[in-house]
């Protein structure tokens, strides 16, 4: 899958998420910022960690494993988000969350290729 369509999906995963946070608790136009760059770097950091050289280039950033542990990173950084918006350090939290939930929408389109994603 190239770049435009990890973009595109983390995008789209980004919208709705922040549709849902900006619902519950009117999230800060500010916030808007650094969560679109925050969804841009997710979206493609598993390539960067692992360039996509060849149809088996998918090592520890692009498996199951890897889908996982970062799936549970977007639970724990978007609760407080949703559930405590008044929390210290909003923006930090809310762009890590971010960044998880487009890093695992990057593994879950991978993991519909060909290729697929390695257990």
């Amino acid at each position: 899958m190239n770049r435009q369509a990890h973009l595109i999906i983390g995008m789209m995963l980004f919208l709705g998420y922040d549709w849902e946070a900006g619902l519950l608790h009117q999230t800060q136009s500010s916030l808007l910022v650094y969560g679109v760059i925050a969804t841009m770097a997710g979206s493609l950091v598993p390539d960067i960690l692992e360039p996509p050289t060849s149809a088996r280039h998918r090592g520890i950033c692009h498996s199951w494993r890897a889908l996982k542990f970062v799936a549970v990173l977007f639970l724990v950084s978007a609760l407080p988000v949703l559930f405590a918006p008044g929390i210290p350090r909003l923006p930090l939290v809310f762009s890590a969350s971010c960044f998880f939930i487009s890093y695992a929408g990057h593994l879950l389109a991978d993991s519909l290729t060909r290729a697929r994603l390695p257990r």
